[in-house]
Parts: C-alpha cells; structure tokens; sequence
C-alpha cells in the first residue's frame, strides 16, 4: 500500500518537531473552592422622599401629607438584614433611636415629619429594631412611607432632612 505524499508530509513533520509519545499517565485531583459571604449595601444615591407642597392652613390643617419614597439595596442571596433608619441631622428635642422625633429644617424652622415601615403609618421606622429583610441576591427597592403631621404652623420655604440607611447582617 502506498502512502500519499501529503500524509508522509505529516509524518515526517512530526517526527521532526519533537512530538513525543508518552509511556503511561498518572491522574489525581484539584480541589477547588471559595466561601461567599453574606454582605449588603446600599446603592449608590441613596433614596428620596420628596413631600408635595405642605399647605398647614387649608389642605393640610387636619389631615396629614403622605408620601412614599424609596432606595435600592442588594445583598448576598439567602442574607437576612435589618434595615434601620437613623433620627435624622435635625432630630428633635428627647428624640432617641427607639422613638425618633424628625425634623427637616430651614434654617432655624423645624417642620416635623415621621417614617413609617408600612402603607398603614402606624409603625415607625426607628434605628433600633428596623425592618427585617431577606436578601433575594439581586437588587431591591424598599418602600419609605413619610408623613408630615397636620396644622404645623410654620414659615414659608424649603425644608430638608438627612436621614442615614443602615443595614445590619
């Protein structure tokens, strides 16, 4: 039997690139791992709860304003956290971390506010206990409900507050 030249070709190539036959193999194992641990954060930004216009006399004179706001956390898969919100920069006068008294300011005017945990506006979301969270993996968008107590007489203009998000795991 005849050999073509382009298998001869190959042959010859190999011979002379230095491919070597091997007399037997050994085998064994590589152990891999890693450890995930559990951790959250809050995305960056932050959240917002930005209140319509609070009208103390008329529209607001009896009845509180509401407003839902929100931020964006993520957490390792299976976490469970506690997200606690602190007092606020202008937390008022026997305000405590179990039973904040928030304030948003303008210069030296305080218009009360307070955060709740639910629609209902009947817990307050304080930096004790906080709101028991359980971590999907990916990111999550937890609901702030505010209000704004009624008949707040106070001067005109824009009020503000700093709350910070902590998140315990």
């Amino acid at each position: 039997m005849r050999i073509p030249r382009f298998h001869r070709f190959i042959v010859i190539a190999l011979v002379f690139c230095g491919v070597r036959a091997f007399a037997g193999q050994a085998t064994g194992t590589l152990s891999v791992s890693a450890t995930v641990v559990n951790t959250c954060a809050v995305l960056p930004g932050g959240g917002t709860l930005s209140f319509a216009a609070y009208d103390p006399v008329n529209a607001n004179a009896n009845a509180p304003l509401t407003q839902v706001g929100s931020f964006q956390l993520q957490c390792t898969t299976g976490t469970s956290a506690a997200i606690r919100l602190s007092q606020g920069v202008n937390a008022g006068a026997g305000s405590t971390d179990a039973a904040p008294i928030r304030n948003m300011a303008n210069g030296n005017n305080r218009l009360q506010y307070q955060l709740y945990t639910t629609s209902a506006y009947t817990t307050v979301w304080d930096n004790v206990s906080g709101v028991a969270q359980n971590a999907s993996g990916g990111i999550q968008k937890v609901a702030v409900y505010g209000a704004i107590p009624p008949g707040q007489i106070v001067s005109a203009g824009s009020y503000t507050d700093l709350v910070v998000i902590t998140i315990s795991y």
